[in-house]
């Protein structure tokens, strides 16, 4: 009996063990936003404002799935879902400073301002080679409920600044400031501006490397690693026009009730 007993309070304790380091395990690639908050439905952090800043984050592999050395990208994905044919959706900025490149072969002046979509892709990140050959293949991003849609794909290495590691999803959710300061982690940040998206668009975003597992073609091998669904990011939700229509017939009636009641 007290083998018996023994015996289950080391397997709870083991198994509390391992839930806690579950829980507690921070990603090898996240994303984040100054300020931004955890949306538990589409399970993304979401931007507060139009403008604001996206930090990329590394914590480099020990299997050396993903290091410093690296080359990661960032695609900028249209949302929602918009068509092969595309249309017109406004524009948005993503400035990634001195140490960027937009890996898209688009059209234009090939600054920062991408037009949506006459300036995207249409398909699933990574970019392929050929991009005519956008469709799903299993070395690419999972739908998510994202893709297939328009996208822009930025490439980036991490320079040398780091901060303390920290899990993006438990920051968002408590309200917590980013961390300015300490070891362990590496990010690069960037200043996108989404102010000038159509009414009822959102720019989501996911990270990536392109490393392949002794392959040469993404078709025919799993990338290494992205950042999970739970710690993407995407710009702040604007109301479609039709939702903005009832929310204001709704104030409306309130106010003309109200009224009628204080003169009744």
């Amino acid at each position: 009996m007290k083998k018996t007993l023994c015996m289950f309070i080391f397997l709870v304790i083991v198994s509390l063990g391992f839930l806690s380091n579950v829980a507690f395990a921070i990603p090898t690639l996240q994303l984040d936003i100054e300020g931004g908050t955890y949306d538990e439905e589409s399970q993304t952090i979401i931007a507060p404002a139009d403008s604001f800043t996206l930090y990329a984050y590394l914590k480099p592999d020990l299997k050396e799935k993903n290091t410093v050395m690296d080359w990661y990208y960032i695609s900028a994905a249209v949302v929602p879902k918009t068509g092969p044919t595309g249309s017109d959706g406004g524009s948005f900025t993503f400035d990634f400073g001195d140490g960027g490149v937009r890996t898209t072969p688009l059209p234009g002046d090939g600054n920062n301002t991408i037009e949506v979509t006459d300036e995207m892709v249409y398909g699933f990140p990574p970019l392929e080679t050929i991009v005519d050959l956008q469709g799903w293949d299993k070395g690419d991003l999972k739908p998510h409920g994202i893709f297939d849609t328009y996208f822009a794909e930025f490439g980036f290495q991490f320079t040398g600044a780091q901060i303390s590691p920290y899990n993006t999803q438990d920051r968002a959710i408590s309200g917590d400031p980013i961390p300015d300061s300490g070891n362990g982690m590496y990010y690069a940040a960037f200043t996108i501006d989404t102010s000038n998206l159509l009414d009822g668009y959102t720019i989501h975003f996911d990270l990536y490397n392109k490393k392949l597992k002794n392959c040469t073609l993404d078709k025919d091998c799993d990338i290494t690693q992205f950042a999970p669904f739970s710690h993407d990011a995407e710009s702040k939700k604007v109301p479609e026009p039709s939702t903005l229509i009832l929310l204001g017939t709704g104030l409306v009636a309130l106010s003309l009730w109200r009224l009628k009641k204080g003169k009744g």
